[in-house]
């Protein structure tokens, strides 16, 4: 076997030539690495305002949901913006800055505040979003891929997904953020919290999330178990779609878009179309199965171990806050505290992060249908004037006398449903 001894200066050659290359000494291509990232954020850039029509957007924040937008890039680093987040911001336009940097990637930076920060506002700006975090969105993303006329980014933060599809037209890039709005208002002709829907000749309780962009189906498989499969959804305007992410799966019925989706004030019913089938929803004033043991849960087990939230009190046909609580002079939420004391439990309207020296003391009573029924055992105070009616609205629901239906909604949320006729409920978290 040979050994080979190498001179002393030839590796003093080899080592000083290595530590000579710096980082702007051109490479094998002729340029050096900061020429070719200025190049490569030019070429974003270019891209970015080459779309005459503007860029269809979705935003899938990390904390869940699926927002839209329609984005202009000009070539002055200022965008013009529209989102499907409320009414409003799907029709008003707003400017804000953006720029191209080299970060730890080539990144699309949204440099002033813009309708893309509010799922990011730790405040939170959005209802459902998580006090200090939002919705875990991002504002900065990293290039992934480009393909043909999009382009797909991931969020440098949270590992949110933006993808940017351009716009064929104009009238495809306006209309594109307002089908959601368009496509709630026809759904809120359903007053119930229950929708009944067939679909394959199988009978499903159909459940939409609006605030998390979520559509779920349930339902009896094999008449024994329940089944419950949901995907995360988006509602493009150019077509007023339901857009699923995920196909879902009902006996042999594959479901990837719902289309023609018309509503019937009159008979309270949503017309639509799956897989070009005719199909009809229904207002429903009953679960198609019950959990008999969900009241005792929610009563026993507050999400933050001593008792439940609201943000907006109850829904009624529809109209959430409908006795308008968040109207409260600084108002923080709903509380309902079970078992406040032994033989009372304590809803409190809460202001300032503290008690408000009213509302009512409800003694809940659990019956053998698995509903949880309130009574009124007494007061803690007279509400002032002002707001006197919301208390006594919210408190007079409460104390239904046929009580809730408790539904499940997560780990740690629940949905108290009024078993009268289903069209009045109460989320809790």
């Amino acid at each position: 076997m040979k050994r080979y001894i190498y001179p002393a200066y030839l590796l003093l050659l080899l080592i000083t030539s290595l530590s000579a290359c710096k980082k702007n000494d051109p490479d094998y291509f002729g340029k050096t690495p900061t020429e070719r990232s200025t190049a490569a954020l030019s070429k974003y850039q270019t891209q970015l305002t080459s779309a005459p029509n503007g860029w269809k957007a979705i935003l899938y924040p990390n904390g869940g949901g699926i927002y839209l937008f329609s984005i202009k890039f000009g070539a002055d680093n200022r965008t013009t913006m529209l989102s499907d987040i409320d009414a409003e911001t799907s029709t008003t336009a707003v400017q804000s800055a953006y720029s191209i940097k080299q970060l730890l990637a080539p990144s699309l930076v949204f440099d002033t505040y813009s309708y893309i920060h509010l799922l990011s506002d730790p405040t939170p700006a959005l209802p459902g979003g998580n006090q200090g975090s939002g919705y875990s969105s991002d504002f900065e993303f990293s290039f992934d891929k480009m393909s043909g006329d999009t382009i797909t980014l991931i969020g440098n933060k949270n590992g949110s997904k933006l993808t940017l599809v351009k716009a064929a037209t104009a009238a495809e890039y306006t209309s594109f953020t307002t089908g959601t709005s368009i496509v709630f208002d026809k759904l809120s002709v359903l007053r119930t919290y229950f929708k009944r829907i067939t679909i394959g000749g199988i009978d499903c309780e159909l459940n939409i999330d609006k605030v998390n962009k979520i559509l779920s189906l349930s339902y009896l498989d094999g008449n024994t178990n329940f089944k419950t499969v949901s995907s995360n959804f988006y509602i493009d305007g150019t077509t007023n779609n339901i857009v699923l992410s995920t196909p879902l799966l009902v006996g042999k019925t594959s479901i990837t878009t719902i289309e023609k989706i018309t509503g019937d004030a009159v008979n309270h019913t949503v017309n639509l179309t799956v897989n070009s089938n005719a199909i009809q929803i229904k207002e429903a004033i009953a679960p198609l199965k019950y959990d008999l043991t969900a009241a005792a849960t929610f009563f026993n087990k507050p999400s933050n171990g001593a008792y439940w939230s609201s943000n907006t009190g109850f829904t009624v046909d529809n109209v959430s806050d409908a006795y308008k609580v968040s109207t409260i002079p600084n108002f923080g939420f709903l509380l309902f505290y079970p078992a406040y004391r032994p033989t009372y439990s304590r809803l409190g309207f809460i202001s300032n992060n503290a008690y408000g020296a009213y509302g009512p003391a409800p003694v809940a009573s659990f019956p053998a249908n698995g509903k949880i029924v309130f009574n009124n055992f007494g007061s803690f105070g007279t509400a002032p004037a002002a707001i006197a009616p919301i208390v006594k609205a919210t408190s007079d629901k409460f104390f239904d006398p046929n009580g809730y239906y408790v539904i499940a909604t997560g780990p740690k949320t629940y949905d108290l449903v009024n078993a009268t006729d289903a069209r009045a409920w109460i989320s809790f978290y």
